[in-house]
């Protein structure tokens, strides 16, 4: 594991883990978190995925909704966001409201103000890649949560 992989390690559990388990979220120490509904027949998944080749040092959110039954073969313990039905997935860039939401709508320039997807930069450096995690996790807080909690349970 890369210096920078492992930075990115120690902060999810320093910042995301208690952040996400107080909302109801368990870690399963891979970069997943997961909460159950009763009876565990649907699980809310957050997702941090980093980067690879081209996109190296950098990660983003994947949110996904996993009903029993979606995929077969897979229980909802064991269930990734990649695993839920497309129209209960998403990444969290698709959730965060446009900065500037008339430049985005423009041809030609609304490319540079507009996007759904989101990535932050981190580094090998504990206190930049907290910085960006936090602020990830506030993200989380203010769109995701309520995306998750209205398709899912």
């Amino acid at each position: 594991m890369s210096a920078r992989a492992s930075a990115f390690d120690n902060a999810l559990r320093e910042i995301a883990v208690p952040a996400l388990t107080s909302h109801g979220f368990k870690f399963d120490g891979s970069r997943t978190f997961r909460r159950f509904s009763e009876g565990r027949r649907t699980c809310l998944i957050i997702n941090f995925q980093l980067g690879q080749r081209s996109m190296a040092g950098k990660f983003t959110i994947n949110l996904g909704v996993f009903a029993e039954g979606d995929n077969p073969g897979i229980s909802t313990s064991r269930a990734n966001a990649y695993d839920c039905r497309f129209e209960r997935r998403t990444r969290i860039g698709a959730l965060i409201p446009l900065q500037f939401p008339k430049l985005a709508s423009l041809p030609w320039i609304g490319f540079l103000f507009g996007g759904p997807d989101k990535w932050w930069v981190f580094s090998d450096d504990s206190s930049d890649t907290d910085a960006v995690l936090s602020d990830a996790v506030d993200k989380i807080t203010a769109h995701g949560l309520s995306w998750l909690n209205t398709i899912g349970l």
